[in-house]
Formats: structure tokens, C-alpha cells, sequence
């Protein structure tokens, strides 16, 4: 098969799919991508798959990331496989294969629904995998094979089109932090210690619970400490900058980096000194790779009852913001059994076995150098 045509400039036999609902999905694209890097025989176009409260210029956002854009009524059979970091959508539309990933770091939360959350599993369920009696992922992209039991119980008939590919994410941050000096170079941290305040999205997150944090940090720590703010891209896309940084004011004034809405934050999480968070994916994976962590806020009704991040929950330290700020920083620790955690959490060594499976579904040969994970980009504040 060909897909060049008679205006390409490029030997294209395939193309790929990217579908996004939010800027979260295409985040996790974006550590896909490096998969296909320097193959002419494959081109990547993206699309987005409307439905998502957190959709609001999203088209705008990749097409200021460079990408090809598909209007979703247009894209035919022209693709050979969609890749969509969510089971979320009306992907059951689509002409062509379904390769879905986990959305964030793993499946920890449950799916959240109008009024709060379902007791399903976010991506592993019925709800999300079937539509009208047919699974429509070609296939369901696990970070870990103990996610198989509780595909298992929410969609059984799922289980076939399972396969455990790791995590890209935490594959390329391992990679990165050898480079750790390089990112607090590109940061302006200097010997200063940087303390990283992330956040996920909703009323039950830091920024939730605890919007000052920030603002408290900043004025309360010495000139030794430098704070960086993390929000969940859909915080951005709820808000904007200009809404954000009105917030912020005091906190900013005060030297505070509020990194990037996508892209940066890895950046951030290698250079850390401590982490301040809560349940999101960033927690997840600061705890994984042995950051001194605290806990500011932490929505246990959102949670995965027996997850790895449910185990975080429990064995992580709090922040008790009405306290002495510095004392409970300089006493912070990495959580308990971090590695544990690390292992019944990630496949790290799968990204190999990503590519297989995505060239296997393409049909194509395998490119001949090795599948290595990147590091994350360096990130300089503006």
C-alpha cells in the first residue's frame, strides 16, 4: 500500500490517526510520537473527537504544535491506525483500528461522570470500551498486566484486545534524569532548592483544596527556595492564562514559575527537589521515581480502591498548610517502598514492544535502529 500522492514529497505508506479530546490526550501523544521519529514512510495527522468539557481550542493548540489537523467528519479511511490516549469519544465512528492508551499514569481514577464519578475504572470501562455489543478499540494499551484483573471484571469481553505496553511517559523521565543538573541549569534554579507544587483538576485537587499554596509558599520560604506551580492541563483550559495569572499575582510577583499548560511540566518534576501534590498522574510518578513528596489535598472518592495510587495515598506524608511551611519541606521523604510502588505500576521496559505493535498494525517492517525512550524537553522559563 501507498498513501503518497501526487503532491507529497515523502515516501508515505501509512498514515496515523492522533485523536485527542483534550490537551491531557495530546500531551500523551506526544510521547508516542518519538516511536516514528525519523521513518518517511509514516505520517501522523491528528483529529479531534468532540464531546469533553475541556475541548475549548483545542484544534487552536495543535495547530500551534505544528500539527496536521483532520476535521473529524473528514477523516474517512484515509489512516491505516487511530491512536487515542482515551476510550472516551466517539471512536466507534472511526473507519480503521483503535489503539487506545491509558490517559494518564496508569488507571487509578474512576470515571468521572456530570454529577461525580461512576464505579467504573477510568479507560477499562464497559461504558467507555463497547459500543451497541462490539469492543471498538482494536486494541487496549496496559501500562502494567495487574490492570488485566480489573479490565477483566469491568469488561471481560475487553480482555483479548488487551496488551501491557508500559508507560512512554515514565519510560522517557527515567531517561531523563541523568540530566537532572541540565533541567535545573535550564530552570534558573542555580543551588537553590525547588520545591514543585502540582495539581490535578476538580474540586478535590490542591489547586482545589488549597489555591494559595502557592501564594503561601512563595512568601513564607527563604531566598535558597525557589517554587514552581504544575496545573492539570484541564485547570488551563477551565480557566486561561489571563484567569490564572489574576490568581496568581502575588505568588508570581514573588518569582513564582508557573510552567506551561503542556510539555514542561516533566522538565519541572526532573529538576524537583520535593514535590507538594495530590492524586493525580504527576504524584504518581514523582512518588516512582523517589522524590521527597507531600500530600496538600488527595480525593479518595476519586480513586481506584486497591490502585498504585491509592497505596501512595495511604503511605505519603501530608502538608499541613496552616503549619510552619520550611520544617515540614526540609523533613520531607520519598515515599515508603517507593520501588515497589515503581513495579506494580510501570513496565518501563516495553517501549520496544510499543513500536512492534504499532508497526505490526501498520503492516509495515520495523525501522532497523532501536526504540529508545527520549528524554523530556528542557524547559527555561520566560
Amino acid at each position: 500500500m501507498n498513501r503518497a500522492g501526487r503532491w507529497d514529497s515523502a515516501p508515505i505508506e501509512r498514515r496515523v490517526l492522533g485523536v485527542v479530546r483534550t490537551l491531557t490526550a495530546l500531551d500523551r501523544l506526544l510521547d508516542v510520537l518519538p516511536l516514528l521519529a525519523d521513518d518517511m514512510r509514516v505520517e501522523t495527522r491528528f483529529t479531534v473527537a468532540a464531546g469533553s468539557e475541556f475541548a475549548t481550542n483545542l484544534t487552536e493548540q495543535l495547530h500551534r504544535s505544528g500539527a496536521q489537523v483532520v476535521a473529524w467528519e473528514d477523516v474517512g479511511k484515509d489512516f491505516d491506525l487511530a491512536i487515542s490516549p482515551s476510550g472516551n469519544g466517539p471512536l466507534h465512528e472511526l473507519e480503521v483500528p483503535v489503539l487506545t492508551l491509558p490517559h494518564g499514569a496508569g488507571h487509578n481514577k474512576l470515571r468521572a461522570t456530570e454529577t461525580g464519578v461512576a464505579e467504573e475504572v477510568s479507560g477499562l470501562s464497559r461504558t467507555q470500551l463497547v459500543h451497541e455489543g462490539r469492543v471498538v478499540p482494536a486494541v487496549i494499551g496496559l501500562s502494567h498486566e495487574n490492570q488485566l484483573p480489573q479490565l477483566r471484571r469491568q469488561c471481560p469481553e475487553a480482555v483479548p484486545r488487551a496488551e501491557v505496553i508500559g508507560d512512554p511517559c515514565y519510560a522517557r523521565l527515567r531517561a531523563s534524569l541523568p540530566m537532572r543538573e541540565q533541567y535545573r541549569s535550564a530552570l534558573g534554579v542555580g543551588d537553590r532548592e525547588l520545591v514543585v507544587v502540582a495539581s490535578t483538576w476538580g474540586p478535590q485537587s490542591a489547586f482545589g483544596e488549597c489555591g494559595d499554596l502557592a501564594k503561601l509558599l512563595t512568601a513564607e520560604l527563604p531566598p535558597d527556595h525557589r517554587t514552581a506551580l504544575v496545573l492539570h492541563p484541564n485547570v488551563w483550559t477551565k480557566y486561561e492564562q489571563l484567569q490564572l495569572e489574576t490568581w496568581l499575582r502575588t505568588a508570581l510577583r514573588n518569582d513564582l514559575v508557573l510552567v506551561p499548560r503542556i510539555r514542561k511540566w516533566q522538565a519541572a518534576l526532573i529538576a524537583a527537589d520535593v514535590v507538594v501534590t495530590d492524586h493525580g498522574s504527576l504524584a504518581l510518578y514523582a512518588a516512582c521515581l523517589g522524590k521527597p513528596l507531600l500530600l496538600a489535598a488527595f480525593g479518595d472518592r476519586e480513586v481506584v480502591p486497591g490502585s498504585p495510587v491509592e497505596l501512595l495515598g495511604q503511605r505519603a506524608k501530608r502538608l499541613d498548610p496552616t503549619a510552619d511551611l520550611l520544617p515540614q519541606l526540609t523533613a520531607a521523604t520519598p515515599v515508603p517502598d517507593h520501588q515497589q510502588l515503581a513495579e506494580m505500576s510501570f513496565r518501563e521496559e516495553l517501549v520496544q514492544h510499543l513500536r512492534e505493535l504499532i508497526y505490526r498494525r501498520l503492516e509495515l517492517p520495523e525501522p532497523a535502529w532501536p526504540a529508545r525512550p527520549e528524554p523530556v524537553d528542557l524547559f527555561t522559563p520566560r
